[in-house]
């Protein structure tokens, strides 16, 4: 929770300064909000998100409403709809580092777009800028904001590796999923496991090895699934 708590403050960033966060103006407005943060389903949070937003358009809290959008949309594989949400986040709160990042990845991802690459390059890019100018309010510690800094640096980075390996680049590529692996506070299997994809594509098959075990050790079954049969397939061609 405590973690959560410095996300959500990073999200009224005004200025590379935290900002206090936004009141309700009535206490069905705040009821209504509490509704779309206890949702347990992706399909709730989206049912309550839009119930909030046409009762209140113009709530101060519509970015945090839109960021939980993003995020279910996510959840439920409806990138455009993931995307369109993540803006309209990003408009109430231009320098919320979470959305940033994770937006970035989003766009940059399974697209070759230029458009979308290029939004998806400023979005990382902003974060690692900002991530490095924000003064930190007296509530969250040095070691607090450390870790969620590397956690949105880490996503950045992977985000800029996408970016990189639309375009060509698998050098650059590799430099920033090695680079996302190095700052994630904790493993992340789907870097480990893009990163063997790019080792493998590039002809270093020792070093896929590697990065395919490691997401294979890792406690998302979907990856583990992926980066085993890519340690058969190199074992076994």
């Amino acid at each position: 929770m405590r973690t959560l708590a410095i996300l959500v403050a990073t999200a009224w960033v005004c200025g590379a300064q935290f900002a206090p966060p936004p009141q309700a103006e009535s206490p069905e407005e705040f009821d209504a909000y509490l509704a779309v943060l206890d949702a347990q389903t992706p399909a709730a949070t989206l049912a309550a998100g839009e119930a909030f937003l046409r009762a209140w358009p113009s709530s101060g809290l519509r970015g945090h409403v839109y960021e939980r959008e993003f995020e279910a949309y996510r959840r439920l594989n409806q990138l455009d709809k993931a995307i369109a949400a993540g803006e309209k986040a990003l408009a109430a709160a231009p320098d919320n580092l979470l959305v940033l990042a994770e937006l970035a990845q989003v766009l940059a991802n399974a697209t070759a777009d230029e458009k979308r690459l290029s939004r998806a390059q400023q979005y990382a890019d902003k974060v690692l800028t900002l991530s490095k100018s924000i003064r930190l309010p007296k509530f969250v510690t040095p070691q607090e904001w450390a870790q969620t800094e590397a956690r949105v640096n880490s996503i950045a980075h992977a985000a800029l590796g996408l970016v990189a390996n639309q375009r060509g680049d698998a050098a650059g590529a590799i430099h920033e999923f090695e680079t996302a692996i190095a700052l994630a506070p904790q493993p992340d299997a789907t870097q480990y496991y893009r990163l063997g994809m790019l080792y493998r594509a590039t002809g270093n098959n020792a070093a896929a090895k590697q990065k395919f075990a490691e997401a294979a050790r890792s406690g998302e079954p979907a990856i583990q699934d992926l980066a085993k049969r890519a340690l058969r397939e190199l074992e076994h061609p």
